[in-house]
């Protein structure tokens, strides 16, 4: 004791610390402490209090201080796992090559296809939550139309009868393009909107001048955007300065920012439209003008739409039982319907369906297809780590089975193996991430969108692309880890895993799938592309060949002569290589009005619509549309009170002899107009080959309602500066107004813009799917001849071919990609189907292409398979037997 006593404090203090650090304390420590140092303590009762006191602290730290070793020891851990998977990346470079170029054009692949759908599906994101649009599901005893036209009339009184709408706006686009004057410059405009006075409190406008309350309160006042006053104006200030529109002035009353691309609306130009004396009158039943809505907060639009049936009966039941000469109801069950309905205008762009839209709508289908797409393109890239990782497992085995023998858990092997994963992910995000700035211009371009890569600059967007490294790394890393964490030591290192049948089965399954979405994706854009093929070039009823159509032909006639038209005409006529020129309302591809048609003296009382252009006499020459019957207008003949109308129209009102037969019109004031049939053409596709061929009635341009809006030449094909004569003649007639003019077959390819578009992005992407398993084939295939090199070398030492040999070792994969091939048809076959039923003309899904895309796998994968087979098979075996 005589030593203890003379211990002095500190070293005692430290002591104990690294006792009771080192866990071996316990509940009698001050005993035995005091059975020790008994003297000393009695001599030193403070210091002993103290020494309490530090025990008690202690044993309140302890906790935090082994919690801080813990942290240390994961910290250690995690570096270790970083600099072991560096060094086998290293080690390992054709192998991490191929793992990281197979995961980077996958991550390329989503990353495109992200933004792609981030822009479409970020259509008028800005506006309000509660900014509805009504639009009709209109419904006649043949057939089904949905407008998002209604009434005029509807907008204002909609507010006054149900408080839960809180205002409301209106607009409508005329159908033809607006010549406008500013001081001696002169503009041809496609996009003027005539709209209400609130209409610019209800879409969300960013006013640079002017008061969006008071804008359009003047007839004469026309709104505009940044982009139109910078090229009217220039740096000048634009409010109050004059426009002239085809002759009428007006005064900028505003100037708003330029709308989003993203966005179903968008204008140069916001006039008045309660300048137009048609909006000015009472109308319950004339699909006339876009109406928006806005609803107070808390309002269910269902509920709002449950209450629309009564208000259409109490409005427009006397206009149609007046037009009709029956009661509403007996209107209704006669098969037709007027059903009304509220979007919220943030689904327009993806889930609207309806004719005569502002601008042409995306695709939700489309939508789910490419993120599809990204997912399984993805997949395949994570399929190729996948079977790599467990094609190299023999190796890595060895690497297991030493490591546990040495005491490694299973996991820190998992840990080991997911973070090897992880970072190869990261590694090949950030290649992606490159690529995809580099490719981004093309693709945007291919896809027809302003896609930028400053749309992946945000928060959510940096968190997703987080989120993929993380899942992804998992995803691909978590099967192998686990699977090679879990060998036995003692029958790895014995070599029995080697003959195991497990991996070969994961990796034979993994090809399968891989080339499995390979051949769907090759079969789904050779449908495609035959689709588009189809469209273009199947027989519409007209030829559109070598046809230059005027479209401001409206400026020919200044000061309202019309006969300048005529004078116009002739002109053109005698130009050289100009076979003949017709006038026309409308031309295939344009918006078409409604003809509300009925056969007098019949016991039909309900009306059939039509669709209605106004031809001049030499229009049919010009389009060379076919007669089925009686003539066409002439000249020689007044036909101001004269119809033709075509195929189906005569069948839906069910003439035998419609020669002579009278047809009435119902006009906007609900008076009967009476025509005479004089003629009946072939149907021909007067709107894209999405929707079915229409009843039309076609009418003299000389006739009630005849208007004038373009026209339409046919030049000989062989001359090349027709349209410059062309614009030679216009200005002699309107010198300094623009020409105008486009190639007719050249606009309706436009019908199939999205379609094609959407056809090459198939093809790109299905060329990236094909590359991406043609990678990890090209990964495994090497793999798996390496383990057989020294079965290769005994074989051609025993008189084996390298025909024998490419043959030994392709047909296991053949089999591979012919299971797939079985696996992917059925899927691909009702998918495609399904795909083109958006159309109302299309191919029949021949047999012919899944034989040819399951051909074209087989054929890329022994093509892949072949380039390592032979390269062993013509090595000198000597080199592979000798260590044997």
């Amino acid at each position: 004791m005589k030593d203890a006593n003379k211990t002095n404090p500190p070293r005692l203090a430290k002591k104990i610390f690294r006792w009771f650090a080192s866990e071996a304390w316990h509940d009698e420590i001050l005993g035995d402490l005091e059975e020790q140092y008994s003297d000393y303590l009695h001599q030193h009762k403070k210091w002993l209090a103290d020494l309490i006191f530090y025990y008690e602290t202690i044993l309140f730290l302890r906790p935090h201080i082994i919690k801080k070793r813990t942290k240390t020891r994961k910290v250690m851990l995690t570096r270790n796992n970083i600099k072991i998977s560096y060094r086998n990346l290293v080690k390992n470079k054709t192998y991490s090559l191929i793992n990281i170029l197979g995961l980077a054009l996958g991550l390329t692949t989503c990353l495109l296809i992200y933004l792609y759908v981030n822009y479409d599906t970020s259509y008028d994101d800005f506006q309000d939550e509660n900014t509805y649009r009504m639009w009709i599901n209109r419904v006649y005893p043949e057939r089904e139309v949905n407008y998002p036209f209604v009434p005029h009339s509807f907008g204002p009184q909609l507010v006054e009868d149900f408080p839960e709408i809180e205002a409301q706006g209106r607009c409508f686009k005329p159908f033809n393009p607006t010549t406008v004057k500013v001081g001696d410059n002169y503009y041809i405009e496609n996009n003027l909107i005539f709209a209400d006075s609130t209409f610019l409190t209800i879409l969300d406008f960013e006013m640079i001048q002017g008061n969006r309350e008071t804008a359009l309160n003047d007839p004469n006042s026309v709104v505009i955007n940044q982009a139109t006053a910078n090229k009217l104006f220039g740096t000048e200030s634009a409010l109050g300065k004059s426009i002239e529109f085809s002759g009428s002035s007006k005064k900028v009353s505003g100037v708003v920012a330029d709308y989003p691309a993203n966005s179903h609306f968008s204008f140069d130009y916001l006039t008045a439209m309660h300048q137009l004396p048609f909006f000015n009158q009472i109308n319950w039943v004339g699909f006339s003008a876009m109406t928006y809505l806005r609803l107070s907060d808390g309002t269910n639009p269902i509920s709002l739409e449950n209450k629309f049936p009564a208000f259409v009966k109490k409005y427009a039941e006397g206009p149609i039982q007046k037009r009709n000469g029956i009661s509403y109801d007996e209107y209704i069950k006669s098969g037709n319907g007027y059903n009304y309905h509220l979007q919220k205008v943030k689904d327009i762009h993806l889930k609207s369906n309806l004719e005569n839209e502002l601008k042409a709508n995306g695709n939700l289908n489309y939508i789910y297809i490419f993120s599809a797409i990204a997912i399984f393109i993805l997949i395949i890239a994570c399929i190729n780590f996948m079977n790599l990782s467990t094609a190299k497992s023999t190796e890595r085995g060895k690497e297991v089975g030493i490591r546990k023998v040495l005491g490694s858990e299973k996991k820190q092997l998992v840990s080991q193996f997911l973070t090897e994963s992880i970072i190869l992910t990261l590694i090949s995000m950030i290649i992606a991430l490159v690529a995809t700035y580099l490719l981004l211009p093309e693709f945007a371009n291919l896809a027809e969108r302003p896609l930028s890569i400053i749309q992946l600059i945000n928060p959510a967007s940096i968190t997703a692309m987080i989120l993929i490294v993380l899942v992804t790394g998992l995803l691909a890393g978590l099967y192998p880890a686990i699977f090679i964490s879990s060998f036995k030591p003692l029958a790895v290192l014995k070599g029995k895993f080697k003959n195991s049948k497990t991996g070969s089965n994961l990796r034979n399954g993994l090809v399968v799938l891989q080339f499995a979405i390979s051949i769907a994706l090759i079969s789904a854009t050779m449908i495609v592309f035959s689709q588009m093929d189809y469209l273009l070039n199947k027989p519409i009823g007209f030829n559109k060949e070598n046809v230059i159509v005027i479209e401001n032909i409206n400026e020919i006639a200044t000061n309202q002569d019309i006969s300048r038209f005529e004078t116009f005409k002739t002109e053109i006529n005698k130009l050289p290589n100009i076979i003949s020129s017709g006038y026309t309302s409308n031309m295939p591809g344009d918006q078409v009005a409604d003809f509300v048609a009925r056969v007098p003296g019949t016991d039909q009382k309900e009306s059939m619509i039509m669709r209605r252009m106004i031809f001049d006499d030499q229009i049919q020459q010009t389009l060379d549309i076919k007669l089925l019957d009686g003539r066409f207008f002439s000249r020689n003949f007044n036909d101001s009170l004269s119809i033709i109308m075509n195929r189906s129209a005569i069948e839906k009102l069910g003439l035998t002899n419609p020669i002579g037969r009278k047809i009435q019109e119902i006009n906007a004031n609900n008076e009967p107009i009476e025509y005479t049939i004089v003629g009946v053409v072939d149907d021909f596709h007067f709107q894209s080959l999405h929707v079915d061929l229409k009843p039309a009635a076609f009418t003299y341009l000389n006739g009630p309602n005849g208007f004038i809006s373009k026209m339409a030449v046919k030049i000989d094909g062989s001359d090349q500066g027709a349209i410059q004569q062309l614009e030679n003649t216009w200005n002699n007639f309107v010198a300094g107004t623009p020409f105008k003019s486009y190639y007719l077959k050249t606009n309706m390819e436009q019908f199939y813009k999205a379609e094609k578009a959407t056809g090459k992005i198939f093809g790109v992407f299905t060329f990236l799917a094909i590359l991406i398993a043609c990678i990890g084939l090209l990964g495994l295939s090497a793999f798996i001849i390496n383990q057989r090199v020294k079965e290769i070398g005994v074989r051609k030492v025993l008189g084996a071919s390298i025909f024998q040999l490419l043959t030994l070792l392709s047909k296991d994969f053949v089999k591979l990609i012919a299971i797939s091939a079985v696996i992917s048809i059925p899927a691909s076959y009702l998918l495609m189907s399904r795909w083109l039923e958006n159309f109302a003309y299309s191919i029949e899904i021949n047999w012919s292409v899944f034989v040819i895309a399951g051909l074209a796998a087989i054929t890329i994968g022994i093509t892949v398979v072949c380039l390592q087979t032979v390269k062993a098979a013509i090595s000198n075996p000597i080199d592979s037997l000798r260590d044997e």
